[in-house]
């Protein structure tokens, strides 16, 4: 019966173990891909789908319709329409040449889209005019839905009718006399200044995106209308080139896990966020614990001397530091930069383990071959180095994995406070930007869900680890528990 306790015991401690070590090396490995993967910038990139995009898994059990990022460059034009004498190339349809004054339409490749419509877009379009003589000319770019252009409808909430289907991105009338002249822009709609510009007054309050442009199962296009007459008697001819073009639909659903307010990737943030936490932890607990193990040791070693008092009396006063205020001290003197928070959470960790390892370094120095090491004349560097410090190891891997979540708890208490660097990516980051940005009061559970799970997990592995070598170390604890 004994035994069989004994194997239950042992199996539960492998386990542990097991856990431990398989959630440890997950998020080394998926630190260590984020930096070979260009998994870089997350907190300078934004608007990769909207602004508090659901995860798509989650968007799909609840909506299969809802719609993702969909992007698309436009390349291929065609002549739909006017009267003005043109010429077009066959290899580079996006070079026009207007022979004669006159007008003329000129039509993009389509988009197809077949969701609910999304809520907003990001647009860029490039052209370029060019003409050796004096015009007057005029452009209209506008993007088109070819299934509801021309329909009207009553507008929510108002008593008037609105026209869907098309919406002007750039009305431009000018006098040229010779040279050339670029109109370029990339815009994010909806931009409320773009609806005073349309043929018909169009309130302020309505979305070009979801109330105009986009319906499911339809098709968008650029539409371009240019017009040009000569300012004198006779005028040569009027080039058109039609840059870069595109359309980028800003997704309801993105990711893993979602997007925050900016519309920027949660999945590439947390991943970021993991490799923060095992260079900033892991260093930083290698660093105290070797802070740590050197002053206790000699502590523990040189017990009862003028040397083991100092030691002793500086672990003391380190250890009644409190390190939330004094990190938020430094930080509003030196900065709010790593190194700072990074020395100062060094600076407060060590003596809890030193205390422990003074221990430990004086029951070693009281065995027979120390002491025999002693009468013998060895010179203390080589007794601590060759009998003590060795057997120091356990307790020095076990203040290591109980260490590391005592950094990172730390580092992400004081990034979401706010004094914490705002230009490293880290968990704790995550967290500030997610409550104070709303995430709870606008239904956004994916952003807080993310960097919880990873602190919680991450600090679980650690603790089961932990546990593991306590247990080893002191077999009473397997006993107990």
């Amino acid at each position: 019966m004994s035994h069989d306790r004994h194997r239950e015991r042992q199996g539960v401690r492998s386990l542990k173990l097991y856990i431990g070590l398989s959630t440890i090396l997950f998020y080394a490995l998926l630190g260590t891909y984020s930096m070979f993967a260009g998994y870089t910038g997350s907190l300078q990139a934004s608007w990769e789908a909207d602004a508090l995009a659901m995860p798509f898994w989650t968007a799909y059990m609840l909506d299969p319709l809802t719609p993702p990022t969909i992007e698309k460059r436009f390349s291929e034009w065609r002549v739909v329409g006017g009267n003005a004498s043109y010429s077009i190339d066959a290899w580079n349809t996006s070079y026009v040449i207007l022979r004669k004054p006159g007008s003329l339409v000129i039509v993009s490749d389509a988009l197809e889209y077949k969701y609910r419509p999304a809520r907003s877009m990001i647009i860029y379009y490039n052209i370029k005019v060019s003409t050796k003589d004096s015009v007057r000319y005029s452009i209209t770019v506008s993007i088109v839905n070819d299934d509801v252009s021309g329909k009207r409808i009553l507008y929510r909430g108002s008593q008037s009718y609105i026209e869907i289907g098309r919406y002007s991105i750039l009305r431009v009338e000018e006098t040229v006399y010779g040279g050339s002249r670029i109109y370029e822009a990339s815009i994010r709609l909806p931009y409320a200044y773009l609806n005073r510009i349309q043929e018909e007054y169009l309130p302020v309050e309505v979305n070009p995106v979801s109330d105009i442009l986009l319906s499911q199962e339809s098709r968008i296009r650029w539409n371009i209308n240019i017009s040009y007459s000569c300012v004198s008697s006779g005028c040569g001819d009027l080039e058109i080139l039609l840059g870069s073009f595109s359309i980028k639909i800003l997704g309801l659903a993105y990711g893993i896990m979602g997007t925050d307010h900016r519309g920027s990737d949660i999945w590439r943030q947390f991943i970021e966020g993991a490799r923060v936490a095992n260079l900033f932890g892991l260093s930083a607990a290698a660093i105290t614990v070797a802070i740590a193990i050197s002053i206790g040791s000699i502590a523990g070693f040189r017990a009862g001397r003028l040397s083991d008092q100092l030691l002793t009396f500086l672990t003391d006063s380190v250890f009644f530091l409190p390190a939330v205020p004094l990190i938020m001290i430094s930080t509003a003197v030196f900065g709010r930069s790593m190194p700072v928070l990074y020395g100062i959470i060094i600076l407060v960790s060590w003596p809890g383990l030193a205390r422990l390892t003074r221990s430990w370094a004086m029951a070693i120095r009281s065995e027979p071959y120390v002491e025999a090491s002693v009468a013998l004349g060895a010179n203390r560097l080589w007794i601590l180095r060759r009998h003590i410090i060795p057997r120091l190891a356990p307790l020095a891997g076990y203040g290591m994995v109980s260490l590391v979540p005592g950094v990172i708890s730390t580092e992400i208490l004081i990034q979401f406070i706010g004094f914490g660097d705002p230009n490293i990516p880290s968990w704790g980051r995550m967290l500030n930007e997610a409550f104070n940005e709303g995430a709870l009061i606008n239904g956004a559970w994916w952003w807080l869900f993310a960097p919880i799970a990873g602190i919680t997990s991450y600090m679980a592995g650690f603790a089961l680890v932990g546990m593991y070598i306590e247990e080893r170390v002191n077999p009473r604890l397997a006993i107990a528990r």
